[in-house]
């Protein structure tokens, strides 16, 4: 795919970040007649868009993202339709088990979200398990599955999406980090990049698990961490599980070649940082509730964002040039339990080869929510970030909304009215 270099002097828009939220923004606003630009400092989809677990899913999701999350699937199934290539997207269901009481207990409780937007969502008894789901085993509890969720191929979804943003017109420069957003009169004037200025009274600030770092200079407060998730690719094998399926510890997906992505679900480090420091108290309540499986890490990821600058300058190097792309080391050991785990409840898949291991750096908000929101201190500011996670899955149901956020438009208010920046205080 190329990728065009050249750096306007002028856009309607530019977006911060290559990845799935960032993209779906800017091809949204191309097909509304925009001069769009997403700036990416690495690679399209380099970071987290790409090493997801793929899902697309209803299922299990916050009831202030339910809505969101059922309009986005629907655009899924448009996106798949236009592009000239498979992006491995599938409906093939999303299956909870029920291994644990708590967990039992939960998808129950999910259930009532379900029901309350009429979701194909039903408790499989274990008949009805052991046919979804052919050869499991250790299972006592009926099951939580909806049907109709899907799942797609990460990197392939991002390059389409990227070409697609481009044959509406809009630009993607990759190797390209904004510095910061330049400011005229108290409103967005446009953005400094490491090649130059770019005017535009619009910015979409897309960046993941920098956001919050880009927005500080600016006087916005993302209370916003980062956790490494690890993933695990096997070579193709000839069980065949239709449904993504989720269990304590372990979460699966069948790829279209035969092969599996398999990740310790809800299992994960989090690096202990200065914003965690800064913003412990925030995320307390979340702690308390997953302190046994959200292990904290200090590494050397503490003293490099400590060196970071509090006020960086537009004229020299940033943080966003030196350090391209965010690749945390992924946990072996997790990997390697979980793969004990696949073995207990799948016997035929004990045996399975792993062709490749790597790891993700999530970008979460305290109640795991996104936020999707103008930014009314400095107009002309867009936020989206802190999909906690979800955002693959949610990517261009989000994308469309932030896209009407820059647009002016008030069509989408009602999904997005539980994400907005303010709820965080």
């Amino acid at each position: 795919m190329s990728i065009r270099a050249h750096l306007p002097k002028v856009a309607d828009a530019v977006v911060v970040g290559g990845g799935i939220i960032g993209c779906s923004t800017a091809y949204y606003l191309a097909l509304a007649g925009l001069d769009v630009v997403v700036c990416e400092k690495g690679w399209v989809g380099c970071e987290q868009s790409s090493r997801n677990w793929g899902l697309i899913r209803k299922q299990g999701r916050h009831p202030a993202e339910i809505p969101l999350t059922i309009h986005s699937l629907e655009l899924w199934h448009e996106l798949a339709t236009k592009v000239d290539r498979d992006i491995g997207f599938r409906v093939n269901g999303t299956l909870y088990l029920s291994d644990t009481e708590k967990r039992y207990d939960a998808n129950r409780k999910w259930l009532e979200h379900a029901q309350a937007f009429d979701l194909d969502t039903a408790m499989l008894g274990m008949e009805e398990l052991r046919t979804v789901a052919p050869g499991i085993r250790n299972q006592a509890r009926d099951a939580l599955f909806t049907p109709s969720d899907a799942s797609a191929d990460p990197h392939l979804a991002m390059q389409a999406l990227a070409e697609l943003v481009m044959q509406e017109g809009g630009q993607i420069l990759e190797q390209c980090a904004v510095r910061g957003v330049d400011i005229e009169a108290g409103r967005v004037a446009g953005v400094i990049t490491e090649h130059g200025r770019i005017r535009a009274p619009a910015v979409v600030c897309a960046g993941g698990a920098w956001s919050g770092y880009f927005c500080r200079p600016l006087g916005i407060q993302l209370p916003q961490l980062k956790v490494i998730s690890s993933v695990m690719l096997s070579q193709p094998t000839d069980h065949v599980l239709g449904p993504a399926l989720w269990s304590q510890g372990m979460g699966l997906r069948r790829r279209p070649d035969g092969s599996y992505i398999v990740a310790p679900a809800g299992n994960a480090d989090c690096p202990i940082t200065p914003d965690f420091l800064r913003f412990a108290r925030s995320y307390l309540p979340t702690y308390r509730d997953s302190k046994e499986t959200v292990k904290l890490q200090f590494t050397r990821r503490f003293l490099t964002e400590l060196s970071w600058p509090v006020a960086p300058s537009h004229r020299h190097r940033s943080p966003f040039e030196c350090e391209r792309v965010l690749d945390p080391k992924p946990n072996h050991s997790l990997i390697e339990r979980v793969r004990r785990r696949l073995g207990d409840t799948f016997p035929d898949l004990a045996d399975i080869q792993v062709s490749r291991i790597w790891a993700g750096m999530i970008d979460v908000m305290p109640d795991e929510l996104p936020v999707i929101d103008e930014c009314h201190s400095l107009p002309g500011l867009v936020i989206s970030t802190g999909y906690s996670g979800h955002g693959f899955g949610i990517g261009p149901g989000a994308g469309q909304v932030t896209a009407d956020l820059v647009l002016g438009q008030g069509n989408s208010s009602s999904l997005i009215s539980g994400l907005r920046l303010g709820r965080l205080g």
